[in-house]
């Protein structure tokens, strides 16, 4: 099969969907947290629930000046916290991800203890973006993927000067189990963000689908990849996160019908948001939090990822996906190798 055909739709939705446990709550009246793309769905539900856990600051992003003013607004009303932060951040310019690097680091205060990747979009046409790359996987993953290198730095200084540990949070999805990047896809001599980020003759709603799919094993590489490449004992912990199947703004431009099976068993996007919690300040109970180290938070529990992710085929995309995307983004922005060799955690030999 080459990757011009639609791989085969095989996830089914499951008969019931656990329920949700009450969110987790933490005292974070001496934490950082930076939630990216907030003004609506997950995001918005998951930074009204830090809200109420007393932040020291909460940044927040949004698109645009005017939609970070409206979150501002939101969150400060429902939740009457006085700490929140909101900067534009676009996700599909790297300069604006770039832009938003520098002013963090200027304007941040130094401290950075949560961070939480959670904007995505999911579209049925094919775009590519003015840096060259299809719209959903410079979204979905390259971006995300460059504002956390930008600010490892941060959040391992902030750990180890306050003897804590930080967070990152990639937002992936269940959906991520329904395709692989096998030789049948991505032949071996093929770059693979390449491949993904081509224009498909004829292409079809259902590619496109099929590239937020691989957008969400692409979360699920990158967050695993950076996890392995960091020390055991390092103080920053990178856990994944399924929040499940949500009707929400991401499906703006989707036909919802097309989900009808699913839409019977989605939860609300404050349902869904008590998922990104738990992966953000868990595990709960007072468990430990080791669990959470390169872990896939799905239905309240860590849970392992796809069979085709642990397997040797897997694991040796997961070095692909890493060097490109490490290729990719030291082009894009030269202090992306700064930001690494500052850390002075990475192991030698994954480098």
């Amino acid at each position: 099969m080459s990757f011009d055909i639609v791989p085969e739709f095989t996830l089914q939705p499951p008969a019931t969907t656990p329920p949700n446990l009450p969110v987790i709550h933490a005292d974070l009246s001496d934490r950082v947290v930076l939630i990216v793309g907030t003004n609506v769905g997950l995001g918005l539900e998951a930074a009204k629930h830090f809200a109420q856990m007393n932040p020291k600051k909460l940044f927040v992003t949004s698109r645009t000046e005017e939609k970070c003013a409206q979150t501002a607004q939101v969150l400060q009303q429902e939740t009457g916290c006085e700490s929140v932060v909101s900067w534009p951040l676009e996700l599909s310019d790297f300069a604006s991800v770039k832009a938003f690097a520098d002013r963090f680091q200027r304007e941040g205060g130094g401290q950075l203890d949560i961070l939480v990747l959670n904007a995505g979009m999911i579209s049925l046409e094919y775009n590519v973006t003015a840096d060259g790359h299809e719209e959903t996987i410079q979204v979905n993953h390259l971006s995300g993927a460059l504002l956390a290198l930008r600010l490892l730095p941060i959040l391992l200084s902030t750990a180890q000067n306050n003897k804590t540990v930080s967070r990152v949070v990639v937002v992936s999805s269940l959906v991520h189990r329904s395709v692989d990047f096998g030789p049948a896809r991505i032949p071996s001599d093929a770059k693979l963000l390449e491949t993904l980020s081509r224009r498909i003759d004829n292409y079809t709603e259902d590619v496109m689908i099929v590239r937020y799919r691989d957008s969400k094993l692409l979360n699920v590489l990158f967050a695993r990849a950076l996890q392995a490449h960091l020390p055991d004992s390092a103080p920053v912990i990178v856990t994944l996160v399924d929040p499940g199947f949500t009707i929400s703004s991401l499906l703006r431009t989707a036909d919802v019908g097309q989900f009808t099976e699913w839409a019977k068993i989605a939860r609300t996007t404050e349902e869904g948001s008590r998922q990104l919690i738990l992966a953000a300040v868990g595990p709960r109970d007072g468990g430990d939090v080791e669990q959470m180290r390169g872990g896939y938070v799905a239905n309240n529990e860590v849970v392992e990822p796809s069979e085709w992710v642990l397997s040797s085929e897997g694991k040796q995309m997961q070095g692909k996906t890493w060097n490109e995307t490490m290729e990719v983004l030291s082009n894009v922005d030269a202090r992306v190798e700064g930001c690494i060799a500052s850390t002075g955690l990475f192991r030698k030999s994954q480098l």
